[in-house]
């Protein structure tokens, strides 16, 4: 059996996906050690990993959530993440001596040590792959990411410059270094066409397991109504005028309609709640997708793959240029509607959501289309292919030659 190191960032986005994985890994038998900001411990921990935090000063999800706004601040902010953690993950590797580094995709301190100390290593991509998607962002998205990445340059640069003095040019790449593995939790039929990806990457879909989620609802208020459940995730639920437009356009809708308004938003501030919302700071998300008509989110990959998943027709309302992404293969693939995707994205009217709402419930081939992309999510196995593909990884490397002992005399 293996020791497997897990190297993640503060983001529930690109936590989630990984839970159901290291659990099933270390009921396969490997020993995993899990490395996030310490405010993560109780989430990972479940799992019955080994949890090691990493060194404070660490930005908190806030923080990272906020700067993931715009791609070139998240790159910033990642890049100063890695100086402060390359030398800490440097002395893990050399005290623990792990078998396998699984690194998320934007935390490159996980490459560069295990290039450091040629340890095999896996690529954890929760996204889309980026490398090759440039298309489907549109020319006019990219035009602007390129302007407002012009100033932040030179600093990028002399980070690099810093990081190949110190570690070597051979190991230090760019934000994302992909591996000879790369894990992509999505299907291929859902993800935008790609000529950059090849046979290192393997497709095995959305990582679900309701075991490694919980939380309580009063499941006994459901009135049996159509039911509709609204999510800004765990990024932009501080969107008071989101939940104001939302009261607006569903005072009087028949339906039922569930709002997450996440953990850090004061309810009392949203005004008065129309009779037919149930409004909570958190709800089991997984459990409300089986039951909910249609979904209305802002696009994080984890909750467009849940309602998915779950034949949900969705509405999707992005806030930053990663989510942009997602909702437009959304109204590709027909499996939903798409609103607020001019920047400053986000912005959505009552009147809006009402049509947008209207229009998914009542013509049938948003949720035939949403169950086709839901049968095709699960067809990739999930977080078990994912463990079968981290083995036959390892079996792998365990054959090349420079890993066969030769037996003596």
């Amino acid at each position: 059996m293996a020791k497997i190191f897990y190297v993640g960032i503060p983001a529930h986005g690109h936590t989630n996906p990984t839970l159901p994985v290291v659990r099933e890994l270390i009921k396969r038998g490997h020993e995993v050690l899990y490395y996030n900001a310490a405010s993560f411990r109780s989430k990972v921990s479940t799992t019955g990993v080994d949890f090691r935090a990493y060194p404070e000063p660490m930005p908190t999800e806030r923080q990272l959530a906020e700067a993931m706004h715009e791609l070139i601040d998240a790159s910033v902010m990642l890049a100063e993440m890695s100086e402060h953690l390359t030398p800490f993950l440097m002395t893990e590797i050399e005290r623990e001596q792990p078998d396998l580094i699984i690194y998320d995709s934007v935390a490159m301190w996980g490459y560069i040590a295990a290039r450091t100390h040629h340890i095999p290593y896996i690529c954890s991509i929760t996204l889309f792959v980026l490398d090759g998607s440039q298309q489907a962002m549109g020319l006019g998205t990219l035009a602007r990411f390129f302007w407002h990445s012009i100033p932040h340059i030179p600093k990028l640069l002399q980070w690099k410059r810093r990081m190949k003095q110190q570690y070597g040019n051979d190991v230090v790449g760019g934000i994302t270094e992909y591996g000879d593995l790369n894990l992509v939790f999505t299907s291929k039929d859902f993800h935008p066409a790609n000529n950059f990806i090849d046979s290192r990457f393997r497709f095995v879909g959305p990582s679900i397991d309701a075991a490694t989620r919980d939380g309580e609802f009063p499941f006994e208020q459901l009135n049996g109504e159509k039911l509709v459940y609204i999510s800004l995730g765990t990024i932009n639920h501080l969107d008071l005028a989101f939940y104001r437009a939302a009261f607006t356009a569903f005072a009087d809708y028949p339906a039922q309609f569930v709002l997450s308004a996440g953990k850090n938003t004061d309810i009392g501030q949203l005004g008065e709640i129309p009779s037919n919302f149930i409004v909570k700071s958190y709800v089991p998300q997984l459990a409300l997708l089986q039951r909910a008509d249609a979904f209305i989110t802002h696009g994080g990959m984890n909750s467009v793959h849940e309602g998915l998943y779950y034949g949900v027709p969705e509405v999707v309302v992005p806030h930053q240029l990663e989510q942009l992404l997602n909702s437009k293969r959304v109204a590709e693939t027909s499996a939903g509607i798409v609103l607020g995707n001019r920047y400053p994205y986000g912005r959505v009217t009552a009147k809006e959501l009402r049509e947008a709402l209207d229009t998914v419930l009542n013509e049938p081939r948003y949720r035939q289309q949403a169950r086709r992309i839901g049968d095709s999510l699960k067809a990739a196995g999930g977080y078990l292919q994912a463990a079968a593909e981290i083995e036959a990884f390892l079996g792998d490397k365990a054959q090349t030659p420079e890993n066969i002992l030769t037996p003596a005399g």
